[in-house]
Formats: structure tokens, sequence, C-alpha cells
């Protein structure tokens, strides 16, 4: 007979055998090739000793005592421009395939909207499957672009006067100092810590360890992350301080890939690495862009995320000058006054849906597109501010920041 949804609960993991239930199910959903057993139990050791890992993270569908389905909401502080937000990071949504159609991965999802004010966390952070989040109200923020190099483009240059060896633990540091020079300025990188870094590095050693391009006094000038399954043409990350660090990650990446005919990498189109790979080979560039799909966002608990926000459009804003206006994100009541005066009863009234207010924050979309937008009134006097409030393109999301 089937279970009534009344007789399901949803809460966080409260005992170790519900843990071991929740990482053995996702084991066995995500790394079906895997041993399930072995998979789940590395996978819990690795985020229960994330510095930073709150427990409660792992949530749980339970009918009586079974578990029957669950998810992850890490807790982490992403950058929006000069500011901090605390954002919850959602990965792992399982179900078990007996309970699958039955309406336990919405009431999941429901439970991370409720989790996230909770928590006080001020946006969700997912990258999800096609045509599944979209009807939750999470949108589109972030598309990757990838550059192809073809083998025969680098085989004309010579090999680099640097060397590339594989990262110790004792690498952290560098590695942390890499990823902040060429990745932390960008909307949607994360803050690390030495020991998050550490941590990280220690699990990527046991796969498949970071290669670092070093120069001739040993200096570490770059890195490069692999794929640990196919296709491993594609990178995962790279960060180069010169044209000799990415071409001596180049020439291994191609070596370790004999029988591709082309390099991948993912990278920013405004990053020095981008650049030093431009101004000297042929490249093919491309967006992937899929709609409902991949990296999606939505606010959450709007105090946080207006406290976070307000000293980033004061800055902004004294910098653009401009309309001052109050902003309301849906039906809230809650509103965030912008610019000088902006809280006095007369001044405009600019209101944004949801998912407009997120792509705007992360630059994915300009603010004269949204403005005709469904649901969305923006006064055209205010119009101009908003553009230069929000730039478009400042947003990354690096590979080794996926979760």
């Amino acid at each position: 007979m089937m279970r009534q949804m009344t007789d399901i609960t949803i809460r966080s993991a409260a005992t170790s055998d519900e843990l071991d239930a929740f990482f053995l199910l996702a084991a066995q959903t995500f790394a079906p090739d895997s041993y399930p057993p072995v998979a789940a139990s590395r996978w819990r050791q690795r985020v229960e000793g994330t510095p930073g890992y709150v427990p409660g993270q792992v949530r749980c569908a339970l009918v009586g005592t079974t578990l029957i389905g669950g998810y992850i909401l890490y807790e982490r502080m992403m950058r929006l421009g000069s500011v901090v937000v605390p954002t919850g990071c959602f990965a792992s949504l399982v179900v078990h395939p007996d309970w699958r159609g039955h309406g336990i991965a919405t009431a999941l999802m429901h439970d991370v909207t409720m989790r996230a004010h909770e928590r006080h966390l001020g946006l969700i952070l997912l990258d999800g499957i096609a045509g599944f989040y979209s009807r939750f109200g999470y949108v589109d923020v972030f598309d990757t672009t990838r550059h192809t190099v073809s083998r025969a483009s680098l085989a004309a240059w010579s090999r680099s006067p640097y060397q590339v060896r594989p990262a110790t633990l004792d690498d952290a540091p560098v590695l942390l100092e890499l990823y902040e020079r060429h990745y932390a300025g960008y909307s949607g990188s994360f803050v690390r810590s030495l020991a998050w870094q550490r941590h990280d590095l220690a699990w990527r050693l046991a796969d498949h360890p970071p290669l670092l391009a070093c120069d001739e006094t040993g200096q570490v000038r770059g890195y490069l992350l692999l794929p640990l399954y196919a296709p491993r043409h594609h990178a995962v990350e790279a960060a180069a301080d010169d044209w000799n660090a990415a071409l001596a990650l180049l020439q291994y990446h191609a070596s370790a890939v004999a029988d591709a005919t082309d390099i991948d990498w993912s990278l920013p189109p405004d990053s020095p690495t981008f650049y030093a790979l431009a101004d000297r080979l042929n490249l093919t560039s491309r967006t992937y862009r899929h709609p409902d799909e991949g990296w999606m966002a939505l606010p959450a608990h709007l105090p946080t995320l207006f406290a976070a926000l307000a000293p980033l459009f004061e800055e902004r804003w004294r910098v653009v000058g401009g309309e001052a206006f109050r902003l309301q994100i849906g039906d809230a009541a809650l509103m965030l006054a912008v610019g000088q005066g902006s809280g006095a009863p007369e001044r405009l009234t600019v209101v944004l849906t949801p998912q407009g207010f997120v792509q705007l924050l992360f630059g994915f979309r300009p603010a004269h597109w949204i403005a005709h937008q469904p649901g969305v009134s923006i006064p055209a006097a205010i119009l101009p501010t908003l553009d230069a409030l929000f730039p478009t393109g400042h947003a990354w999301i690096a590979g080794s920041d996926a979760f």
C-alpha cells in the first residue's frame, strides 16, 4: 500500500547510521561504477572533515527509521563584487528508486528553502540537471566558457623552460595564493582558508594530484587540475602567471592525453591565463548555454542578503551617482534603500522578481533586459542607474569550487 506524505519526515541526519545510509544511497546513485560502500565511506569522511562543516548539513527524508532520500546543503561564503554572502551550496539530491515519482524530491526542495532561511543563508546555489530546478524558482546565473587548443598549434612551440611536477600537501599555501590571484576577483568565487585548501588538496592527492608549473628557480607559477575520469582532455581548472607556465602545463596536458587532437581549458575570457593563450595560439572559444540547467541560484534569507549587499550598492552608487531608490524583491515587505535619501517615502521603488534580482547580482543579464521581464517594475529614471550598479560579465565559478 502506498504510504502518505504525512508518513515522511524530513530533518537533519541525527545518527551515524542515518549518515551512512544517506552516503550509501548517494554513492549508489551518482557513482554506480564504483564499489558503493567504499565510495560512501570516503565521501562521508571528505564532507565531515571539511573545515566549516556544520552538523546538520545532511538532510534526510525518512519513513520511520528508513532513509528514502536526502541532500546536502553546504554553507560557504561566496563573493559578489567586493562583498561576501553566506550561501547555501545545494548538492546531492537523491531519492531511493522505490520512492521516485511520489513527490519526495519536491518535498526535499521545499525543505532546502526552509533550511536556508533557518540558517540565515542569503543565497542558494546549485549545479543542476536540466528542466527540474526552475519549477522551484531557480534561475540560470552562469554559463561556462571553454577554450580549445589544437595539438598542431601547440606543436609549433619549443619546450617550455618551466618544469611540471605533481603537488604535495606542502603546496597548499601556494595553490591558495594562485587561486586567490586568478579567481578571487570574480563573483561566484568562494572564500577559502588555508585549512580548507589543505583539506581539498589532501583528497585530490589520493586520486589525481594537481600539476604545478615551476620556473627555473623552483617557484610555482601556475597549476592545472585534470579530471579523474574521461574526457581527460578537458581540464577542470588552470591558472598561469605567465606564458611559460601556461605553455608548460599545456604541453604536459597534451602528453597525458596522447590520443586527443585538442586540449580544452575552462578559463574566464578576461583572465590573464586566457590572454596568455590567445596572444600566441589559435583558440576556439565556446560558451555553453543550456537554459534551466547547470549553475542556478535563488535568493533565500533576504535580511541576510540585503545586509551583505548594502555596502556593495553604496560603494557602486557613490561612483555612478544617479537616482536613489528603494529595492523590493517580489512581494516581500523588506526593502533595501540604495543611495542617499532613498528611504524617503517619495523615493521611487524598483520591484524585481527573485529570479531577475539574482541574475543581476551575478551579472548574468543587464538591467535593461530584466526591466522587460514579467513581474518587474523599474521606473525609467532608475534604469541607467541600475545598469551601472549591476555590471555584466563579472562572474566565474572555478572547477575546484564545484560541490
